[in-house]
């Protein structure tokens, strides 16, 4: 009989690495525009071109797939068109967030130690509040709807949080995200394998850059393919395949207005930014509040 349960006593790291050594071919990503480090490369004018052509499902099969069975994520060059909604949108969250310093709702990072960078906990809801315009322009955008709808199809719900990595803050530990990323493995055990492989499909994380972005920066770090670990969220926090992951992740500079969406599975961590400028990106995740991504689900209508 097939097995369904598992404890921290079955992960293997040979079996990780295998999996994470895997490459990529820009011949299987028609549609693409480069391959660097193996994440596979988008141009949004391109994009933009297909949404409403017989090409769109030819399309969102391609992304589909890169997600689930290839390297698990996709970075969309220039994904935003207006930069002046971007800056906008910045000037909005830097207002929040100098007025949560001084109130009871500062409550930082769970990542990072005091002050070393900055968080808006429920930044949707807040950004509307503020400036309903600028809210309406920043979240029509639809490429960010097409990409979402690859992965999730349609009816899916959107929160958002901010994160700024600041100068001198340090890269956080590699993780996974919802639903289970953040459950003690005694917990995670007690999860058949199927329900822990089906949590993936239920939500897509995406992340925008509100500044350049180059590596020094604190881009976020991540490994390809480890969303295809099935034991992966027994094993993130486990001493070899940090190990593991600290020396194969990687970084990419991001431009103004780039996105970057992938698995909830895949092994992610901010990076460090010791540089003197501070990088302003914002950052979407679920209603259970965790990490600092941009998170989406399926939900009736």
């Amino acid at each position: 009989m097939q097995r369904y349960f598992f404890d921290v006593d079955d992960i293997k790291l040979s079996e990780f690495a295998s999996l994470c050594s895997q490459t990529v071919s820009l011949e299987d990503y028609n549609f693409s525009s480069d391959i660097q480090q193996r994440v596979v490369i988008y141009e949004g004018d391109n994009i933009r071109s297909l949404i409403s052509t017989p090409q769109a499902l030819d399309l969102k099969t391609e992304l589909h797939h890169c997600i689930k069975d290839g390297p698990g994520v996709v970075v969309v060059r220039q994904a935003f068109q207006d930069m002046k909604v971007i800056d906008r949108a910045t000037e909005i969250f830097q207002e929040i967030i100098d007025e949560e310093k001084t109130s009871d709702q500062n409550r930082g990072d769970h990542f990072a130690k005091a002050g070393e960078n900055e968080r808006i906990w429920n930044a949707l809801q807040k950004f509307c509040e503020r400036d309903t315009e600028t809210f309406i322009d920043y979240y029509n955008n639809p490429l960010l709807c097409f990409v979402t709808e690859a992965w999730l199809g349609p009816f899916f719900q959107m929160t958002s949080q901010v994160n700024i990595v600041k100068p001198g803050g340090q890269a956080q530990k590699p993780h996974r995200d919802y639903h289970l990323g953040f459950q003690e493995n005694s917990l995670v055990s007690e999860y058949p394998i199927s329900a822990q492989i089906l949590s993936q499909f239920l939500t897509l994380q995406e992340s925008v850059a509100h500044t350049d972005m180059d590596i020094s920066s604190g881009s976020t770090m991540m490994l390809p393919f480890s969303h295809q670990y099935p034991l992966g969220y027994m094993a993130w926090r486990d001493s070899k395949f940090i190990e593991y992951f600290q020396k194969h992740a990687v970084q990419l500079a991001l431009k103004k207005g780039d996105a970057v969406f992938f698995s909830p599975a895949l092994f992610h961590a901010a990076g460090t930014n010791p540089n003197l400028a501070t990088v302003l990106p914002t950052y979407y995740r679920p209603p259970v509040l965790s990490v600092r991504l941009w998170n989406l689900w399926i939900v009736p209508r």
